[in-house]
């Protein structure tokens, strides 16, 4: 995208102000010297004055200064305001694109665009527009005069969910693209609202029935039924392909391991299993029974991009997370200590061991199909069992 940039309106609803100046607000002051035109247009929604997310950001387009108009989330730290900006001179240059965004999925079903996901990186980064079936409602941007004209949608099916979609829809129906571009951000999410998202998949399903199916980062939209029209049988086969081939990986990254120092395994030369575990759901969880004061996140630059978020808050604890390159991913796992949480994300297999080698204390390893390879450190590994005892959270082989 080079160094084209123009400013931008960045509109936001919220009802938690505290989790708005944490993280969004938080950023944006952190680069402001970079982006003096770039305005932030907060909407309040505290005492529920807007029934819908779309009246809401409708609201806040209709007081933007900007010709670019960027919907975001309370909860994210955006962590370059030029790049954001980079991405919405693409939007202006490119009349084709009617909507563009920091996430989506395409038709294969695959994630474009590169951003952390509470604590690990997702999606497949990518420095120009990509086409996508629908963008996430996490970030996404259209021109002033393109909302003003065609606003979002108010519909009540579609209060809190499925309006980006919706509007992605509404262009691939007009001949306009939706496509997503990479803008670095962390979405720090607490929690996962799916209360009437079955509602929007079908109110979206039913208006563009031609356009179906359609894949979101929610899940497949069949038509108007929504998502839900997936027979018992075919989940419960998904699933077990799911948990065959997340195995598989496990027991590759269990072989990686032995040899490797483990406190009390170190004596008799072999690695603690691989857990099947998605991180994302669960760290909060890890850090109350660890007792610890805060949580540390990196993953490693692939392009040589280094980015940091600090300042953050999940639960009451301090929150970071960093994207460093290699040599600095391995000071940080030597320099961990059984009293802090540091959590590796975004790892290859041939990364894991050279990186457990590294480690003064013990760690646990795990995996997940849709957030890839983690290595956690500092707390006691036998504190933390319960949170994968269930037997979806072994690998099918044995040691």
């Amino acid at each position: 995208m080079g160094e084209v940039r123009t400013p931008v309106s960045i509109v936001c609803v919220y009802n938690n102000p505290a989790v708005l100046e944490s993280c969004l607000a938080t950023s944006v002051k952190a680069g402001p010297g970079a982006s003096p035109q770039t305005e932030v247009i907060p909407v309040d929604n505290v005492s529920n004055a807007f029934a819908s997310a779309g009246a809401a950001l409708n609201h806040g387009a209709r007081m933007a200064r900007n010709e670019v108009v960027v919907f975001v989330h309370q909860d994210v730290y955006l962590h370059s305001l030029p790049a954001l900006e980079a991405a919405a001179a693409t939007l202006l240059a490119d009349q084709a694109i009617g909507v563009l965004g920091a996430v989506g999925v395409d038709h294969r079903g695959e994630v474009i665009g590169a951003v952390r996901d509470r604590v690990v990186p997702l999606g497949r980064s990518t420095s120009v527009p990509v086409d996508v079936d629908s963008l996430d409602e996490v970030l996404f941007m259209v021109t002033r005069s393109q909302v003003l004209r065609e606003p979002l949608s108010e519909s009540p099916d579609l209060a809190w969910h499925a309006y980006a979609v919706e509007y992605c829809l509404r262009m691939r129906a007009s001949g306009r693209r939706a496509a997503a571009v990479d803008v670095p951000l962390t979405h720090n999410s607490m929690t996962t609202n799916l209360a009437r998202l079955d509602v929007a998949h079908r109110s979206v399903g039913r208006t563009y029935a031609s356009l179906m199916p359609v894949r979101t980062t929610c899940g497949i939209v069949a038509g108007e039924h929504g998502a839900g029209t997936t027979s018992w049988p075919v989940r419960r086969a998904r699933g077990a392909r799911t948990f065959w081939g997340e195995s598989a990986r496990a027991r590759r990254v269990t072989r990686s391991l032995r040899g490797v120092p483990q406190d009390r395994d170190h004596a008799r030369g072999r690695a603690r299993q691989v857990v099947l575990a998605d991180i994302r759901l669960l760290v909060d969880d890890v850090a109350r029974l660890a007792g610890s004061s805060s949580i540390r996140v990196i993953d490693p630059s692939r392009d040589g991009t280094v980015g940091e978020a600090e300042g953050l808050e999940r639960n009451g604890l301090a929150f970071s997370a960093a994207t460093l390159r290699w040599p600095g991913v391995v000071a940080a796992v030597a320099a961990t200590t059984p009293d802090r949480l540091l959590l590796v994300s975004g790892l290859r297999p041939e990364e894991i061991a050279p990186l457990a080698a590294t480690a003064t204390g013990p760690y646990v390893v795990g995996l997940a199909r849709d957030t890839g390879l983690w290595l956690l450190l500092g707390p006691d590994p036998a504190a933390l069992a319960p949170l994968w005892s269930r037997p979806r959270n072994r690998p099918f082989f044995v040691g």
